[in-house]
């Protein structure tokens, strides 16, 4: 080939190496601004979140205050004041028993 050799290590040009201490600097630089960016955007996405939990938070509280008292606080037993409840009865069929049952129904 043409025989030149480039080697890589430390170089005895003295311009080399302050064109190789500018590049360094600016590479250093611009690493340092773009990690900056990066952590204002994770914080930002921080805040957002924290934002939006706590607005959630505030309505879901909000929310329970309208609908009756807290647990800590009660004028009894009974239930509370607009809270209605709806009784009945009811009865637990077994699967088996309510397949032999509707056999028996078919059959007649």
């Amino acid at each position: 080939m043409n025989g030149r050799h480039f080697s890589f290590g430390n170089s005895r040009n003295p311009l080399v190496q302050a064109l190789s201490l500018v590049v360094l600097a600016v590479v250093l630089v611009g690493a340092v601004i773009m990690g900056a960016f990066v952590a204002l955007a994770v914080l930002g996405f921080a805040v957002i979140a924290l934002l939006g939990f706590s607005l959630r938070n505030w309505w879901l509280r909000r929310q329970g205050r309208s609908r009756g008292p807290n647990d800590g606080g009660g004028s009894g037993p009974g239930p509370a004041k607009g809270i209605r409840y709806i009784e009945g009865e009811y009865e637990v069929i077994d699967a088996d028993a309510d397949t032999e049952r509707r056999r028996s129904n078919e059959r007649r």
